[in-house]
């Protein structure tokens, strides 16, 4: 029977030593990370979409799954690609688009990711799979290794939103609520999958786990026709940005467009170490962070994952910009009142900091953008509004609408 997956390889990004299809998690030569190869001939042959499937699954020349038996949906549809042309306009630019995840299953991104990580898990004859998150990560690898029949291993860090942490207690088999930030964990989580414990579900290491984010370049570009000038990420270990760009890429080398767009990293100013080494021209430097609300960027040690993000920011003309939580709530409150899109704060980071790049000087007021909103606002935590119920009215509702105070 012929193989679902055109996945014919591994590939080193450092020394380019080629592996075969395995569970394999660096390079035997020389440690570095790997890439999935894939027959270019096939994927340039065969129709991009599977239209009779969901999710991921649409593209499955393109993914690394090579049985359908192993496949995993919760019923996943293209994200929606909304212009926002009111909100351009106050921010100086003509073509700006929100590609909004928030609309997946779990109300993020990470769905994408999480398609491909359970559906390898049982490629490769796992029952477990493990992640260490800030909260996102966690709620969609737990429900999507629920809905596989896998145990789920999730560690998430207790600042995390209430809405999350619900949702993952709720979902998951196995919890470790960890004290700390990201990186006080991933080091023992590592550690744990070097034991082979439980298939590797996080961002450090594993080729398999984000080629799901590939979708994201695959959609956006069924659904624009061509390929924008810039893509525009949140970035926390990088893997959004760097699957994206390798679907780009791979439409590119199979002739359905020019050119990847220009890639941006996203950042929140508490862990910009990308931002930093981009403005500096330095190599990258870990940090130690506090608390951002823009969780999905809270990463201040982002190892190899890191370094190849930077690599290809520079490879591919690309920038890098971060932005304060305060810049990112007000965005994320004008994206909700000019254009009606309630996403969640690490979903607003990138168009607050297309926003920043912008009045910099570094954007084409005439370059098509479009920011990958990756959460929905619903998973969000939100201080009380302190509102004061009013006695129902005819007058009430009168002097609303006159702009007249009820206070």
């Amino acid at each position: 029977m012929r193989s679902e997956s055109a996945a014919t390889g591994l590939r080193c990004v450092d020394c380019q030593q080629s592996h075969e299809l395995d569970y394999r998690l660096a390079c035997e030569a020389c440690g570095g990370l790997l890439e999935i190869q894939y027959e270019l001939q096939r994927l340039t042959d065969e129709p991009l979409v599977q239209s009779r499937r969901t999710g991921v699954w649409r593209y499955a020349a393109w993914m690394p799954v090579h049985d359908a038996a192993d496949f995993v949906t919760l019923g996943e549809q293209p994200s929606p690609l909304f212009p926002v042309p009111r909100l351009g306009a106050e921010l100086g630019l003509r073509r700006l688009w929100i590609k909004f995840d928030g609309s997946n299953p779990t109300g993020t991104v990470k769905d994408r990711s999480s398609q491909t990580a359970v559906a390898c898990a049982r490629q490769f004859g796992f029952d477990t799979i493990g992640v260490v998150s800030t909260g996102n990560a966690a709620s969609s690898i737990a429900t999507y290794a629920a809905r596989a029949g896998l145990r789920g291993l999730v560690c998430c860090y207790t600042q995390s939103t209430a809405a999350k942490m619900a949702h993952i207690a709720g979902v998951a088999s196995d919890v470790i609520w960890y004290d700390g930030v990201y990186d006080d964990m991933i080091r023992h989580f590592d550690a744990a999958v070097d034991r082979r414990w439980f298939f590797d579900g996080g961002a450090t290491r594993n080729p398999y786990k984000q080629e799901g984010k590939k979708s994201i370049a695959l959609e956006t570009y069924e659904q624009l026709g061509r390929a924008p000038d810039l893509m525009v990420y949140p970035v926390g270990m990088g893997e959004t940005l760097l699957a994206s760009q390798r679907g780009w890429a791979a439409l590119a080398a199979t002739g359905r467009i020019e050119k990847p767009p220009r890639p941006v990293s996203a950042q929140s100013t508490e862990a910009n170490t990308i931002a930093e080494a981009w403005r500096s021209g330095d190599d990258l430097r870990a940090k130690t962070i506090g608390y951002t609300v823009a969780e999905g960027t809270a990463v201040g040690d982002m190892g190899a994952k890191g370094r190849l993000t930077l690599r290809r920011i520079r490879e591919q003309d690309g920038l890098a910009g971060d932005v304060p939580d305060q810049e990112t709530l007000d965005m994320q409150r004008r994206l909700a009142q000019v254009e009606g899109l309630w996403v969640g704060p690490t979903g607003a980071v990138p168009l607050a900091v297309t926003a920043r790049l912008a009045q910099e000087g570094l954007i084409d007021p005439d370059a098509e953008i479009v920011c990958i909103s990756s959460e929905t606002g619903l998973k969000g935590d939100w201080p009380p509004l302190g509102v004061e119920g009013q006695k129902p009215s005819l007058d009430l509702i009168r002097r609303t609408l006159d702009g007249v105070s009820n206070k």
